[in-house]
């Protein structure tokens, strides 16, 4: 099971990047040609969040397989306010009357420096893998 949650944890990363890639270059897009915040803005802000949301959800699952080491710690809060980000900015735009892009993007990008910063905590490369578990 370990190997399962690990490769699925590691290769979620690539759609979570691709997510927050993807959200950002429309949500900017849209701000430059001046766009109102339409719906595929929300598809894109929320498939983010969803991802994110899958990625804790196995990034748990390994937590409770595998021993703990301090640099986990760190990955672990990063990656949890990672997320919270993403929601208080996700609820906060649901809220308002008349919704933002630029909120929607502090949101998804602020979200995605903390899981740059999260990666980086655990040693691992943004991009390809270090194998299972080392």
């Amino acid at each position: 099971m370990l190997p399962i949650v690990f490769y699925a944890h590691s290769g979620i990363r690539y759609l979570v990047l691709l997510a927050a890639i993807a959200a950002v270059l429309y949500l900017l897009y849209g701000i430059a040609t001046r766009q109102p915040f339409d719906k595929p803005a929300t598809i894109l802000s929320a498939a983010y969040v969803g991802l994110l949301d899958l990625q804790v959800l196995t990034g748990v699952l390994l937590y409770l397989l595998i021993p703990s080491y301090p640099a986990l710690l760190g990955h672990v809060v990063m990656m949890l306010a990672a997320v919270t980000l993403a929601h208080v900015a996700s609820i906060m735009n649901k809220r308002r009357e008349d919704k933002s892009r630029g909120l929607a993007i502090a949101g998804v990008a602020g979200s995605l420096v903390l899981v740059v910063g999260g990666i980086m905590a655990i040693g691992r490369p943004l991009f390809g893998s270090s194998g299972l578990l080392g």
